[in-house]
């Protein structure tokens, strides 16, 4: 495919149907409307507790003061829960965490609004919380819900006792992975507006208006079609735009349809880091049996969730979790055990990777650690046991084709230079080298099948220009170059033609969610379903026109061509005579996931249609003085099935791997009894250009039959393996197990004052020695230029 000849970027401009931009696209943070009022959240500052009345009247005095509305104002139905109807959209009866909404004030500002909504007064009976995965498990009574399991997914495969008994060697170790906060540029908003006739406009900061437009007619009682939604241009997603918009825009949706007036309902940075979705925590036990020579024989692995509050995309990340437990590697026998439990902690739910980060980090620890043990290379030992086609992943699903998992281990070997790793010679300073292996299922997977569709609309003007419509989203992935690329090629036109318009529910059907790095695959197959639909109709106006055959025609490099007489016509041309001929101008394109062969009771068959494979090799300095670490380079190597944008892949990959940095070292997200205390920059870390170090992205191609000119997604696949690879670096550097993350400083030097394993012996001794030799006069430290130098200690 030929590269894009415009880039579209972050949205920040529109461009139209000759490519061109037309000015600065604003956020909805900054969009007014005529006679708008303005809307902040009232919620609970309680954990967990019985509401047994609200009272708004010290708000209701003051001038700026509109209208304030709770549970008994809905008139349909007071749920938001997105796969399990577990969640009100305003708490009535129970507040289960800090930030669990109870209404919503409306005020003349966004500053009175939120200044008024403090002065609300909650009556709570305060009950005891429960903040932990064991202590949620293990309870007996006073359950959150019916129960504190929020639900659960497992894998079943072989004899698991035979292949245990037959392993030279069992290797068990637990793992911890933490919240992480998506941290989006823009905060969670969006303006609602009544219509005329009777309905809702929204306009949101959002990565699924169809869940939208469900939330809004589910509890305002409204039919679909007088319901429109639209994505304004979006700050950044990741994930935190998946759902919990559609409490959101409900809400205000709610105040504009009661108060026939347009509501807007900005997030500020505190209240989204409190009320809204974070990354699951994860607690993790591999057991793992393999033979003497490395071979993987059995695994039996337990996955816990912290689900928070609400279950929310609980289920979801607990299926793929669970589908993804052991990595992209052979192993004929397996038990997986996924559980997902409710705490009274801000609820967690949908993230970049969908649990895959987790599940990753287990394995790919386990994997080192199995090394170790046996003492085999960390490279070759996945080498054995790797996918490749016509083998089984750990559900049975054999592999016909794109299985690109051992290319792109062994490019990444070999860009790291794997088998001649550099040293430190400053003894103060410990080298690492890390590698981890990933696969990660394409699409929504047998679970969500029912879903996983797509469509796209394309439009033919007569002067030929060309609109398409594409029912996933653009939140700075770079969906619109892509989609304006995807169409040109299949119609054989300049890019420049086209305008890729703004994503609403009325100008496709139901597409399903922009996650699971659905967007290139989903809408590029839904472009060429419509691509192929129009160019027959185009194709016959062409023919009559150049009184030549129907096969006679070709659509190529802008110009219509009569292959028998070499005769050319401009594409507009063509486009006017579609129109004065009487002849479609748009059709509606369309394509599903295949339908896949799955037993969902043990977790065996196709869990996904095809999936992604990449590898990471971090190169590490850990300081033994201070703790910290240091990330040299990390060469990231993707099997994307066909790159159909390098520059657009390099860039998810190069972001990926960022995120993935400040899961693995720097974002330490903290909480006290419910309460968030990293709420801001000033105490959640995000990493800098400075704690990244140099990104190599390595693209591999390995076409997939079922992608779009063979591409597969790469959008969550670009943060799944960097966190392992990182800590098995420091692991390496270190000469001792790191199992749980982040990797803080602290951590690092307690490792370090605990008995060595005999590889660093010299580390814990270094500040001493220092102190030492330190000379009279000389600073006690200079991080730039440490004294004494490396011979002295």
């Amino acid at each position: 495919m030929k590269p894009p000849t415009h880039t579209i970027g972050n949205r920040q401009n529109r461009v139209d149907a000759r490519g061109k931009t037309t000015g600065a696209t604003r956020f909805v943070t900054d969009i007014q409307v005529d006679n708008m009022l303005h809307a902040a959240p009232v919620y609970s500052s309680i954990p967990h507790g019985l509401l047994f009345g609200l009272d708004f009247t010290p708000a209701e005095s003051d001038p700026d003061f509109v209208a304030f509305f709770s549970a008994s104002d809905i008139p349909g139905e007071n749920q938001v829960g997105v796969i399990i109807e577990d969640q009100p959209l305003m708490a009535d009866k129970i507040v289960r965490y800090i930030g669990d909404s109870v209404g919503i004030l409306v005020a003349k500002t966004a500053e009175s609004a939120q200044r008024l909504a403090q002065l609300v007064e909650l009556k709570i009976n305060v009950l005891d919380p429960v903040f932990s995965i064991n202590e949620s498990r293990d309870a007996t009574e006073n359950f959150l819900h019916e129960t504190n399991l929020a639900c659960q997914h497992q894998v079943k495969r072989g004899d698991l006792k035979t292949a245990f008994n037959e392993a030279d060697h069992i290797i068990e170790a637990t793992f911890e992975t933490p919240f992480q906060e998506h941290y989006y540029l823009e905060p969670q908003g969006c303006i609602a507006q009544p219509s005329a006739t009777g309905g809702i406009y929204i306009l949101g900061s959002i990565q699924c208006p169809f869940y939208v437009q469900k939330a809004v007619s589910k509890a305002l009682k409204l039919p679909f079609a007088k319901i429109k939604v639209e994505q304004a241009p979006t700050g950044g997603a990741f994930g935190g735009k998946e759902d919990i918009p559609s409490e959101v825009c409900t809400r205000a949706a709610l105040a504009a349809h009661r108060l026939n007036q347009p509501v807007k309902m900005i997030y500020g940075r505190v209240d989204d880091a409190q009320l809204t979705s974070k990354r699951h925590p994860f607690q993790m036990h591999y057991k793992v049996g393999v033979s003497k020579a490395g071979k993987i024989l059995a695994a039996d692995i337990k996955l816990e969730e912290n689900a928070g509050a609400y279950a929310t995309l609980s289920s979801v990340v607990s299926y793929r979790s669970a589908m993804q437990a052991m990595g992209p590697y052979v192993i004929p026998n397996i038990s997986v055990e996924s559980r997902s439990y409710y705490t009274n902690l801000p609820p967690t739910g949908a993230f970049r990777g969908f649990g895959s980060p987790q599940a990753a980090f287990g394995h790919e620890r386990m994997m080192d650690i199995i090394a170790a043990e046996l003492n085999i290379d960390p490279v070759e030992l996945r080498l054995q046991n790797v996918l490749k086609v016509d083998t089984e992943t750990q559900t049975g699903h054999r592999l016909s084709a794109s299985v690109g998992a051992e290319e792109t281990l062994r490019t990444a070997a070999a860009a790291a230079n794997w088998t001649a790793q550099e040293v430190s010679e400053n003894p103060r300073f410990k080298t690492g080298y890390g590698v981890s292996l990933i696969h990660y299922g394409n699409c929504l997977g047998a679970a969500g099948w029912f879903m996983d569709g797509s469509g796209a609309k394309i439009k033919v003007h007569r002067d030929g220009s060309i609109s398409v419509a594409f029912g996933l989203i653009e939140m700075g992935q770079g969906a619109l170059t892509v989609v304006n690329q995807m169409t040109a090629e299949a119609l054989g036109v300049d890019p420049a033609r086209i305008t890729v318009l703004p994503t609403d529910t009325d100008q496709v059907p139901d597409s399903g969610p922009s996650v699971a790095s659905r967007n290139v695959v989903m809408t590029g197959n839904a472009i060429r379903d419509a691509a192929r639909q129009l160019l027959r109709i185009l194709k016959e106006a062409a023919a009559e026109l150049m009184q030549c055959d129907l096969n006679e025609i070709k659509i190529e490099n802008d110009t219509v061509l009569n292959t028998r007489n070499a005769e050319t016509l401009p594409f507009e041309e063509l486009a006017s005579y579609l129109y004065l001929s009487n002849r479609p101008m748009d059709v509606l394109g369309w394509w599903h996931v295949p339908e896949l062969d799955y037993d969902a009771l043990k977790g065996i068959g196709e869990a996904y249609f095809t999936y992604s494979y990449a590898t990471h090799i971090a190169k590490v300095q850990v300081d033994t003085l201070t703790g910290q670490v240091r990330i040299d380079k990390i060469w990231a190597s993707h099997d994307v099935g066909r790159a159909i944008n390098p520059a657009g892949l390099e860039a998810q990959i190069e972001g990926g791997t960022a995120q993935g940095i400040g899961w693995a070292l720097t974002e330490n997200f903290k909480l006290e009894l419910g309460k968030v205390l990293t709420d801001n920059l000033t105490t959640y870390l995000l990493p800098t250009a400075l704690d990244v170090g140099e990104i190599e992205s390595i693209i591999v191609e390995d076409p997939e039959p079922e992608g779009p000119w063979g591409a597969k997604g790469i959008g969550e696949p670009a943060i799944i393996p960097t966190a392992a690879a990182i800590v098995n670096a420091v692991s390496n550097a270190l000469g001792k197990a790191v199992n749980k993350i982040p990797v803080i400083p602290e951590d690092i030097l307690k490792a370090l004052n605990e008995k060595s394993t005999g590889m660093n012996e010299d580390s814990t001794d270094y500040a001493a020695c220092l102190k030492s030799n330190r000379k009279p006069g000389q600073p006690q430290y200079n991080r730039e230029k440490p004294w004494p130098p490396p011979n002295d200690c």
